[in-house]
Parts: structure tokens; C-alpha cells; sequence
């Protein structure tokens, strides 16, 4: 059809159109009616040009409001004269609101005189004068009961009246354009669910783990939906667990953890609110697995439970390592408590039994002996002798043939895990003076000498033990040398000298000498380790004993036994970040301000452990991305008999200093206990860039002289 032969010639005399015309507008509408609207800006440009050339308009435009409706743009508009579709700057709702109102409120917006009607003047200055624009026409296009846009017909350079049948015919226009919407808006919907399906598929297919739905038909609960995740876990197949085909997945459950996993799931389906679980699970070739599952139920409008849905992952290695964490830390846990027992003065029974109590926190396990060994006597000794986890009393014998006696002679660790008998044999050890099915022993070396062994047993299953367990027992016992020796020395002193001077430089002496030798075994540990937060924890501790042994040089050197200069503490603090951090403080620099205080041993010690762990924490987190500063350190004198202990760091800083200050690390903790300890006040400071500074006001302690 020839849209351009259907004009309305008497439109502008104010006469109708014929009986002709309108039948053609309804024939032109047909025509558009079976139009493809798929392609909705297709459609719209069409609808335009139909319009223009219909009703012989010289601009015709489609204008959208924008999503907070504040103004409307112009998605088409298209010049008659030339032929071409272009565009118009959007309208503003604040600039024109009488024009808008029009627009909301009625079905038509015409204007003959566009420049003088009162619902179109608002635009003439910016609009309709520029555009030479006389007369306008304007109907909404309704969407979902919603104005959404306009139909604009423009006449430049003439007034033109509108009659009713060009208003309805492009009402008519309107509602074909609504059609072509509600096409294109079901379309995006169901490219936008299509999309969603593919990405929910995709993204539950590269979950570590797998998701679920139940449902509960007859009081019988059955898996509805488990994705392809459940093999990998499980090693069952989704369709195998789909209704319970093949077995139903409590059944999996480990019978040690089902009782207590149904009471927390029903408790909180119950109480209407998720629920998250640990329990472990026997896989389909008899794997023991660690998972976690997250999950909540789906009720119906009257509250009754009729589905559950959840994720389940697999945590075991999360698991085993925090198990192999919490056994690591006890064991740097222990070996820290009994390393505080090399500067305690105490007999050999006393020493022996604190090895005995600390293995018996190390190792869960039948028995735990040691054993003095006194080679001029030709006698051994069991202080400390468990078994099963009571005390026996043992007088001990004379030197002769067992397992004691050769690790004696061997001067070597023994690792026995199966076949004890063959290998007792073997080594010339009677068979019959041992019933265990595997043990670790090691002898208590202090240079060439053997003090004594200490000997870990296990009655009931072979295998018991690694060698990393047979590592830490010789580790145990290189510390227990040290501390016997420290024994036997200070036995031998006090029976010898009465001279207090020179036992309290001995004592300094081995003292600092031992807490060297833990920092150093410490040091060699840390290469077997392979965790980092292992790592920096056995790194910390060696820290903290290197701090206190700084204290122990000052006194051995100085020859006052009762108080160090603080000030020079401090500085070889300083040097021992250096040593220790090197590299890490190749941008951070030192500014120490320490008046000259004398502390006594009680106040140092205490006063250089917050030290350690307040620059440690600066190092570490105060200067990222290896960026320039400083750590400060002052100590000063303050009224009534206190003093202000201050260490700052001009880094990063945080949000909050209360939270730094209430931190559950071991460093803070160890802060706020040693403060508590001096009757001290801890107080941090710290924002966002401006760094952290930690002030603690305390009193020094009172000494008590050693006699």
C-alpha cells in the first residue's frame, strides 16, 4: 500500500475526513498489524515513518521515560522531508511540569497553536521555536497500566488543527507499539530465564560439592534433586540417590555423628531457621570424609514443613588440618611450658617429673617412663614412671641388658612400630622384659654424656608412632638434658659455693646459654615446616625467648644481678629486629627515645616481651607492599612512682583500637596479661592512615632479693 496517497486534504479548513480516509487509516493499520513486531526498533521506525507519510507530519518521534521518570528521551524520531531517523536531547519532568502533567492525566495532548496552548507553551523558548514547530499532537503509550512514553507528531512553519480521527488513528499506532512491547519484554524474559538456568546450572556444576532438594510425600522423606556433585563426593550417582532408589543418604552418615546431626537439623527445622553442620561420611568404596552442610526448610502457607533444600562440601582436608594444627600447637604449647623449666633451679626428680607430666599432655598413649642414668653409681633411677595413667613406683636397677640400657650404650633414638619381638631379638635385648606393641625412646644427651631416656609405649596396636613423633621426643629430651644439667650444676653449686655472686653469674650464664639453645632448635625446626601459620608461630616464639635472653646477657655481663639499663635493652631489642627481620626492614627505620631507668628483672623481662610483640605486629602489618617508616619506642618517667611505656608505628593504622585491643592473637592476649601482671593500663590509638600507638602506664615491680 502507498501510505503516502492517504491524506487527510481537509484537515486544515477544520472539515473530517471522508468515509474514504477512514477506511484507509484502518487499512493502514491492518498493514501494521502484520508487521513482524519481534524485532521491536524495526517496528518502531517503521511506525513512524507510517505515521509521517499517513498524516503528512513533517517530524514524528517516540519518546520513553527514563527509569526514575524524572525526564523522558527520544528513541526515534524521523523527518519526513528528508527521510531520516535522528534523535532529540531529553526532556526534563522539573523544566516543563505543566506539559507533564498533561501527558499523565489525559488520553490526548493536542495543540494547534503548540507556542500559545497553556499545556504546550512551557516548551516554546527551548523547544518548539528552535525546531519551528507550530503544532503538536501527542498521545501516551501505555505499558502494564502505566504511561511509559509518547507518540509526537510535529507541523513546522503552520498551525494545524487535529481532528478525532487522526487522534484515534494514532491511539490505534499506540497500542500496536504496546503490542511490540509486551513481544519484546517476553522475549528478554525468557532470554533472561534461559540465561539464568544455563548460569544456575553452571554455577551449581563448579560447586565443591553438591546441592539438594527433599521433599516429604506420605510422612516418607526422599531426595527430589541432588546435582551431579554428590559422585565426586560420595562416589554414588545422582539417579542411584533420586527417591531413595538405591539407599537413602542418612545411611552415609557416620553412626558415630547421625544421632547428633537429625537432633540439630530437626531442631532448627523445628524452629524455622537454617541450619549448618559438621558430621562425617562413608563413601561408596569406604572413605571416611569430613563434610559440611548448609541447608533450610521450604514450608507452605500454613507453616508445614514440606521440603528441605541445602549445599554439602567436603571439609576434610580443612579438617585434618585443623587437627594437625591443634596438635602442632600443643606441641609448641608444651615445648614452651617445659622450655620455661630450663631457668627453674630444681632437683632432677623435680625436672623429670615435669617431662613426664608435659609427654603425658603430648602424647595420649599407654606408658611414659624416664630414666636417670648414674654412671658412677652404674644405677638407673624412674622418677617418673605412667602406665595406663596412673603412677608407678619403680626403685630402678643396676645396670644391665634391656631396652634402657641399650639406648644407653646406642646413644640413639629407637623407633619399634610392629614385630617387637624379632627386632628386640636383633638387638640383643631379652624379649620378654617388654609388652609393648610399638614404642619410641631416645636418650637424654648432654654432650658426650647420657643422662638418662625417656621411653613412650603403646600395650594394645602396632604402628602407633611416626618418625615425626620420634623427632619431637628427641627434641624433648635435647631440652631435658639441659634442664638436668642445669639440675645437677646447680646441686653441685650450692653444696660448693656460698658465694652468691658467683652462682647467680652462673646461673645467668646457663640460663642465657639455654634459651639460645631452645631459639636455635626453634630455628632448626622451622625448616621441617611447611605451613606458614606454623611457620610464623614457632618464628614468634623464638622471638619471645630470644627477648628474655637479652635480659640474662645483661645481667651475666653487667655483674649487677638485680637490674639492667633498660635504655640499652632496648636498642639491642632493636638490633635483634634486624637479625631476626632483616629484609622485611630494609624501609622501616627505629626511633627509640628511652631514658636511662635501671628495672629489675621482674619489670624487664615483662617490659621487653610487649616490646617484642608490639614492633612484631608494626612489622608485619603496619608497612604492606614493602612502603617506608617508622617504629617508635619511648619509655618515660611519670608521677607517682609510674611510668609510660609507648610503641607506635606511623602505618597503615585501623578502623578500630578497642578491637585491636580486645584481639583474641596470642601476641595481644600476651600484651594485656603482661600489662595486668605490671598493674598496668593498656590504651591503643589508631585510624584509617594515621597509624597504631599503644601507651601502657604501669608501676615497676617490687623485687624480691634471692637468697
Amino acid at each position: 500500500m502507498e501510505y503516502s496517497k492517504i491524506r487527510n486534504t481537509g484537515t486544515d479548513s477544520g472539515t473530517g475526513p471522508s468515509q474514504d480516509h477512514q477506511n484507509d487509516y484502518h487499512s493502514v493499520l491492518l498493514e501494521l498489524k502484520k508487521l513482524d513486531k519481534t524485532n521491536l526498533h524495526e517496528f518502531l521506525k517503521k511506525v513512524l515513518s507510517v505515521v509521517a507519510e499517513v498524516l503528512d507530519i513533517d517530524r514524528v518521534s517516540i519518546w520513553f521515560y527514563s527509569d526514575d521518570r524524572s525526564s523522558i528521551y527520544c528513541d526515534y524520531l524521523y523527518l519526513k522531508k528528508t527521510g531520516e531517523f535522528t534523535a532529540e536531547e531529553p526532556l526534563f519532568v522539573k523544566d516543563f511540569p505543566e506539559y507533564f502533567k498533561a501527558i499523565e492525566s489525559q488520553l490526548f495532548v493536542t495543540a494547534g497553536d503548540a507556542l500559545n496552548d497553556k499545556q504546550t507553551c512551557e516548551l516554546s523558548e527551548s523547544y518548539l521555536k528552535p525546531r519551528g514547530v507550530f503544532s503538536m499532537m501527542d498521545i501516551p503509550i501505555h505499558f502494564k497500566e502505566e504511561t511509559i512514553g509518547i507518540i509526537c507528531s510535529e507541523v513546522q512553519h503552520k498551525t494545524r488543527e487535529w481532528n478525532r480521527e487522526e487522534m484515534d488513528f494514532t491511539a490505534a499506532v499506540s497500542s500496536l507499539v504496546t503490542i511490540s512491547l509486551e513481544i519484546d519484554f517476553r522475549k528478554k524474559k525468557e532470554k533472561d530465564f534461559a540465561e539464568s538456568q544455563r548460569f544456575l546450572t553452571t554455577l551449581i556444576s563448579n560447586l565443591p560439592g553438591y546441592v539438594y532438594r527433599v521433599i516429604k510425600e506420605d510422612n516418607t522423606w526422599s531426595i527430589q534433586y541432588i546435582s551431579d556433585g554428590v559422585f565426586d563426593l560420595t562416589g554414588y550417582k545422582p539417579d542411584e540417590l533420586v527417591s531413595n532408589r538405591v539407599l537413602y543418604y542418612s545411611m552415609m552418615i557416620n553412626e558415630e555423628d547421625r544421632l547428633n546431626a537429625k537432633e540439630i537439623i530437626s531442631g532448627a527445622l523445628d524452629e524455622k531457621r537454617p541450619y549448618q553442620i559438621n558430621y562425617r561420611i562413608n563413601t561408596r568404596n569406604g572413605e571416611l570424609k569430613w563434610v559440611w552442610e548448609q541447608g533450610r526448610g521450604v514450608y507452605d502457607e500454613s507453616g508445614e514443613l514440606f521440603a528441605t533444600e541445602g549445599f554439602i562440601t567436603d571439609i576434610t582436608e580443612k579438617k585434618l588440618f585443623e587437627e594437625e594444627l591443634i596438635k602442632r600447637n600443643k606441641e609448641i604449647s608444651g615445648l614452651y611450658h617445659f622450655g620455661r623449666s630450663l631457668s627453674k633451679l630444681a632437683e632432677p626428680a623435680e625436672i623429670a617429673e615435669d617431662i613426664g607430666v608435659l609427654l603425658s599432655e603430648l602424647f595420649n598413649t599407654d606408658s611414659i617412663y624416664v630414666a636417670l642414668y648414674d654412671e658412677e653409681k652404674d644405677f638407673i633411677s624412674f622418677p617418673f614412671y605412667s602406665r595406663e595413667g596412673s603412677r608407678i613406683i619403680n626403685a630402678g636397677r643396676t645396670f644391665g641388658n634391656e631396652l634402657t640400657e641399650h639406648v644407653i650404650t646406642s646413644r640413639k633414638p629407637l623407633l619399634l612400630n610392629s614385630n617387637i619381638a624379632v627386632s628386640l631379638k636383633k638387638l640383643g635385648i631379652p624379649p620378654d622384659t617388654i609388652e609393648s606393641k610399638s614404642l619410641i625412646s631416645s636418650p637424654i644427651l648432654a654432650g658426650d654424656k647420657v643422662l638418662g631416656v625417656i621411653t613412650i609405649q603403646e600395650f594394645r596396636k602396632e604402628r602407633s608412632f611416626n618418625k615425626q613423633q620420634s623427632d619431637l621426643l628427641e627434641a624433648v629430651a635435647s631440652q631435658a638434658a639441659i634442664a638436668l644439667e642445669n639440675s645437677y650444676l646447680y646441686t653441685e653449686v650450692t653444696r660448693s659455693l656460698k658465694d652468691k655472686e658467683v652462682l647467680l653469674k652462673e646461673i645467668h650464664h646457663r640460663v642465657k646459654n639455654n634459651l639460645q639453645v631452645m631459639s636455635s632448635l626453634i630455628k632448626l625446626q622451622t625448616r621441617y615446616l611447611k605451613d606458614e601459620d606454623m611457620l610464623q608461630i614457632m618464628k614468634e616464639t623464638g622471638s619471645r625467648i630470644q627477648s628474655m635472653s637479652i635480659v640474662h646477657t645483661k645481667l651475666y655481663s653487667t655483674g649487677d644481678y638485680e637490674n639492667i639499663d633498660f635504655a640499652e635493652y632496648v636498642r639491642n631489642l632493636a638490633e635483634n629486629f634486624h637479625t631476626s627481620y632483616g629484609f622485611k626492614l630494609r624501609n622501616v627505620r627505629f626511633n627509640i627515645s628511652v631514658e636511662h631507668i635501671n628495672f629489675n628483672i621482674d619489670t624487664a623481662i615483662p617490659c621487653g616481651l610487649i616490646i617484642n610483640e608490639l614492633v612484631s605486629n608494626s612489622i608485619k602489618y603496619a608497612f604492606p607492599d614493602n612502603r617506608k617508616g617508622e617504629i617508635s619506642i619511648s619509655l618515660e618517667n611519670k608521677p607517682g612512682n609510674k611510668y609510660e611505656l609507648t610503641v607506635s608505628d606511623d602505618g597503615i593504622g585501623t578502623a578500630s583500637g578497642e578491637k585491636l585491643r580486645s584481639s583474641d592473637t596470642l601476641g595481644i592476649q600476651l600484651v594485656n596479661l603482661l600489662s595486668k601482671q605490671m598493674n598496668g593500663e593498656l590504651e591503643v590509638i589508631t585510624s584509617p592512615g594515621k597509624g597504631v600507638k599503644y601507651v601502657i602506664t604501669f608501676e615497676q615491680a617490687v623485687y624480691k632479693t634471692r637468697k
